[in-house]
């Protein structure tokens, strides 16, 4: 066993290399910027570092990692619906306990993305027999754009590193199933299969259907293609998959089925709105001033005529130079290797699925003129619990991937490399990933906020952080790991249908979240003093009032509130040019005039 790793190393380790270099060059300037700096602003980075710190708390204090009295004070939070991530959780444990976030955070994304490209390699290896092309469909795989800032922002959806390596275990197994050569390789390789599977929903379920949609659907076409149905080896070897994968999930699986929150998650509405898809024009509208970049841009015919628009902004380039590839791949596919044809259908299926039309006009939308493919699948619980139909972009990755490396290996098949090809080679790959980049990538520092020291010298209690809201909560869990207080607010994928009930409870915090149901004209000075009395008995002590929104590129933000002008007329504990910070039993005694 010792003997294979240290040959396979001999013969990947100039590959791995090179992915690690591409690495450094595809996410340039973040890169330099690792051990201080997140990517871009996606405010779910905030939610993936606290997972990462709440977990490994619960687990040194032997609490229970699914309940968490941290958030949403003083009920808790069921956090049974938010997988840990188990598997990057293992990595990134050393490296937080000897660097810190967030350079721990983002080695550990790193080092997913080269594991990603390699396991993509392995299967290209498997699939062409040469390391060219192989190594380019899991450079494409790996840094394609959509994979890239999913993975370093948004990893509960982004980290697909385990993927490949399923897939490379299921093609194998079920190219010895159709090879009849052994059924016990065979059956072993499915176990692996179902194993490896496993891992997938160990990071998120989400994932996991991923790579059930994957898995299913090239099974599904390879059985038809190669008339297994007939098997009765193909039917036990898919068993012995599918039973290894739920007995390798069952801890994960039993804890989820048990939640008291499940019906409600997976019974939200699948988000089909102008947030959701990719423009299908986007696909083939380039912008001339990037000639090689996949078009992010919009076909527009003036502010006062009717125009197509892009509604999910900034989402994947795919780049021109790899749609040339990708038609390559395609033709060689239907002309001389048939059995890639799967993957063609493949990704035109799963192409089709992430794309939406939106039509507004001067400025507008035009309501009732949006419709996806997903639409019609939307009322499965599968498809309801991916909910966005963009998210089927990174299930398209992966046999658009090959396509390409199908194209470039059937040119390599009719070229004896010189010098001057070589190079052609290297310029067409390098054009290739940069037309499918978002070189350089924008960065932004990690949050560090000068108030934490201060709050943390204060005496005990839970905290209200203003304004209340999904995306600034995330900020607040972020800081959270810095000053270990209880929180008011949460948010997390699947938050509790319950979460807010004792927010809406108390007219304070009502009228901060800005209920509907409370007019604070009406509300009376002993209105207010009940409020603030029911949040000191319940272990509150401080107001943070955030002078900008978290996650936001806004102005000076305060919220419209008769009770935060009140604050105002009051002496901080604490002020600086972020937050101010009020000790809410000042207001144990008679308030200002303005809530009379």
């Amino acid at each position: 066993m010792l003997q294979r790793v240290r040959r396979r190393w001999r013969q990947d380790r100039v590959p791995l290399l090179l992915y690690l270099l591409t690495f450094i060059a595809m996410s340039y300037p973040f890169i330099l910027r690792m051990h201080d700096s997140l990517m871009m602003n996606n405010i779910d980075t905030h939610q993936a570092l606290w997972s990462n710190w709440w977990v490994l708390e619960a687990l040194t204090q032997g609490d229970n990692v699914n309940q968490v009295p941290l958030l949403f004070h003083p009920n808790g939070l069921d956090y049974t619906l938010q997988p840990p991530r188990w598997t990057t959780l293992i990595v990134w444990t050393p490296l937080y306990l000897l660097f810190g976030d967030p350079l721990a955070f983002n080695l550990t994304a790193m080092m997913g993305i080269l594991f990603k490209a390699y396991g993509m390699y392995l299967v290209g290896l498997m699939l062409f027999k040469k390391r060219i092309p192989a190594w380019v469909s899991g450079a494409f795989y790996a840094f394609a754009s959509q994979a890239l800032t999913r993975a370093l922002q948004q990893p509960y959806t982004g980290a697909t590193e385990w993927i490949p390596w399923f897939m490379l275990a299921f093609l194998a197994g079920l190219s010895q199933v159709r090879a009849r050569k052994s059924t016990r390789s065979a059956l072993l390789l499915m176990v692996a299969a179902g194993l490896l599977f496993s891992l997938n929903a160990y990071v998120n379920l989400k994932i996991a259907i991923f790579a059930m949609l994957l898995g299913g659907g090239y099974v599904l076409l390879y059985m038809i293609a190669h008339r297994l149905w007939a098997s009765r080896l193909f039917w036990t070897a898919m068993f012995t998959c599918g039973a290894s994968a739920l007995i390798f999930s069952a801890p994960l699986l039993g804890t989820v089925l048990q939640s008291d929150n499940l019906q409600a998650a997976v019974s939200d509405t699948v988000r089909t709105d102008s947030h959701a898809s990719v423009d299908i024009l986007s696909y083939v509208k380039a912008d001339l001033s990037h000639p090689l970049i996949y078009t992010q841009s919009i076909a527009s015919l003036g502010d006062e005529q009717l125009e197509m628009n892009a509604p999910y902004q900034g989402l994947s380039h795919v780049g021109i130079v790899s749609m040339v590839f990708a038609l390559m791949g395609t033709v060689y596919a239907f002309r001389v290797k048939r059995g890639a044809v799967i993957w063609v259908v493949l990704a035109a299926v799963f192409w089709l699925l992430s794309l939406g039309v939106k039509v507004y006009f001067n400025g507008s939308y035009v309501e009732g003129f949006y419709w996806t493919p997903y639409r019609l699948l939307q009322d499965n619980l599968i498809f309801r619990t991916l909910k966005e139909p963009y998210r089927m972009q990174l299930i398209f990755l992966f046999p658009y991937s090959l396509l390409i490396g199908y194209g470039l290996h059937g040119r390599l098949s009719s070229l004896v490399l010189d010098r001057a090809q070589w190079l052609l080679l290297t310029v067409s790959v390098a054009m290739l990933l940069y037309g499918a980049s978002l070189f350089p990538i924008p960065t932004r520092p990690a949050p560090r906020p000068s108030y934490v020291s201060a709050l943390s010298d204060l005496p005990s209690g839970a905290v209200i952080d203003v304004p209340l809201g999904r995306q600034p909560s995330k900020y607040y869990m972020s800081v959270q790991r810095l000053h270990g207080r209880p929180l008011v607010e949460g948010m997390i994928a699947r938050t509790p249908p319950d979460a807010y009930d004792y927010i809406d409870s108390n007219l304070l915090l009502a009228a901060l979240r800005g209920s509907a149901d409370v007019d604070e004209a009406a509300l009376t000075f002993e209105d207010w003093r009940t409020a603030f009395a029911e949040l000191v008995e319940d272990g509150f002590r401080y107001l943070i009032l955030h002078r900008q929104a978290p996650g936001a590129l806004s102005a000076i933000f305060y919220p419209k509130s008769q009770i935060l002008e009140a604050f105002s007329q009051e002496t901080p504990v604490y002020q600086d040019s972020e937050v101010l910070i009020y000790d809410i039993r000042a207001f144990n005694k008679p308030l200002p005039d303005i809530l009379r």
